[in-house]
């Protein structure tokens, strides 16, 4: 083999190794780091309306956190809400629409320590949460 066939395969292979280097930590960081950060909510708006606010909080508690950035129709935002807890307990969401409507979800079942994220996805007829929070 010639030293450039060589060379050319030499790159692609570091290429290709860096590549799933960081698809690797970038996997890392969605599934298990995220378990060890501050609670943090996704929110994907794919209803017809934009979301005027959103108020995260403990369920059977005081501490609740109020947001009033509009997410427009199509956007995604992330929100590391200011939540405190003793003890255990559960997270809800509740946002209003641009026409009113309130509506309220859980979106973490049990929490020690408000660590982790959940994903909620809004359309127009449904809520779907995916919850990773310890």
């Amino acid at each position: 083999m010639n030293r450039k066939k060589r060379a050319i395969i030499l790159l692609v292979s570091t290429f290709s190794l860096v590549s799933i280097g960081f698809l690797g930590v970038k996997w890392l960081q969605d599934n298990i780091f995220c378990q060890f950060q501050s609670f943090s909510v996704t929110i994907n708006n794919k209803s017809d309306f934009d979301i005027v606010s959103v108020e995260t909080g403990i369920i059977k508690d005081t501490s609740k956190d109020i947001r009033t950035t509009k997410i427009k129709s199509g956007e995604t935002m992330k929100i590391k809400p200011a939540l405190t807890l003793t003890g255990e307990g559960a997270i809800y969401i509740k946002y209003i629409d641009s026409r009113g409507d309130a509506k309220e979800k859980t979106i973490c079942g049990y929490t020690e320590s408000l660590l982790g994220n959940s994903r909620v996805t809004i359309s127009n007829d449904k809520v779907s949460v995916e919850e990773r929070c310890t």
